[in-house]
């Protein structure tokens, strides 16, 4: 496209002037035609011929994956552990155990999370008040004699020890110590396929680590109980829908339940509400009000 540029002032014209060509510059690379491959590169298989022979030699089957090691020495734990239970629950048989052989296991409880510094003496002060007790066995390492954390009592009567598993149970548990114990029914000999933990069953678990920050409501401690005396925010005023006057709190009257008040956000101070009355009126009823009211035509 060209421009006639007469017409224009000289000042004006050649800003619209072409622009010089670009200079040549001469190209850094080889042209395409010419390009190929330096003749002269050759390997280094010459240079490194000696030291990989010394290095064969030297290292004929190569090193070990070392870093790589302690994964193999995890997973062969593992099989010889799984191995191991698997032996030990060939050969466990609860029914013929001789620390409780002659026993029923429907009057036996089994106490669990106990503190390690426990005797018989003392657990039996925590569990007489069921019953009368014929048996406590509180299990312990056969080298050490160290308590593993468990025990197993014997009632005389099969009430008691249904009493003692239905008030404390798994999730309620009492208080031995600093420690909150469990208490279940003999699973042994009384559940089918049962295994212990030991032996890679059992009805484990550590949620107790945050029993106390999941309490509530009656079995919620003393120092955890929430205050009653607080300060409740006002609510927003309602306004009733066959009028035009806005009601204050329902909460202030003198007959409010007080159980609602659990539903309110709370302020530091709260400051009394008074009833707000609105002039705001709908269309209709502004349009009811100008109109004047019809007639009656009597029926004759």
């Amino acid at each position: 496209m060209s421009y006639n540029l007469s017409k224009y002032p000289d000042d004006v014209s050649k800003l619209f002037r072409a622009k010089p060509p670009l200079p040549y510059k001469k190209p850094t690379d080889y042209p395409y035609a010419k390009r190929q491959t330096n003749p002269n590169i050759t390997g280094v298989a010459n240079l490194l011929s000696n030291s990989l022979k010394q290095y064969i030699e030297e290292f004929p089957e190569g090193t070990a994956n070392n870093h790589l090691q302690k994964y193999e020495d995890v997973k062969s734990s593992k099989i010889k552990n799984s191995q191991l239970i698997d032996r030990r629950l060939q050969s466990w048989n609860p029914n013929v155990d001789p620390h409780i052989k002659d026993t029923d296991p429907y009057r036996t409880i089994f106490i669990g999370r106990l503190p390690y510094n426990i005797n018989e003496i003392e657990l039996q002060k925590h569990f007489v008040r069921f019953g009368e007790i014929q048996k406590i066995r509180i299990v312990k390492d056969r080298t050490t004699q160290q308590s593993k954390g468990y025990a197993f009592i014997v009632f005389k009567d099969p009430i008691s020890s249904k009493m003692a598993f239905k008030e404390i149970g798994v999730h309620r548990g009492i208080q031995i110590e600093d420690r909150i114990c469990i208490v279940d029914i003999e699973r042994g000999r009384t559940v089918k396929y049962f295994k212990p933990r030991r032996l890679g069953g059992g009805l484990g678990g550590r949620g107790y680590s945050h029993r106390d920050n999941r309490l509530s409501g009656r079995f919620a401690t003393s120092d955890s109980s929430i205050p009653m005396d607080r300060n409740y925010a006002p609510r927003a005023p309602r306004r009733d829908p066959a009028s035009s006057v806005y009601n204050s709190d329902r909460y202030s009257g003198s007959t409010a339940d007080t159980r609602y008040h659990a539903h309110r956000p709370l302020l530091a101070t709260s400051a009394p509400t008074t009833s707000i009355t609105s002039i705001y009126k709908s269309r209709n009823s502004r349009t009811r009000e100008s109109q004047p009211a019809p007639k009656e035509v009597p029926d004759y």
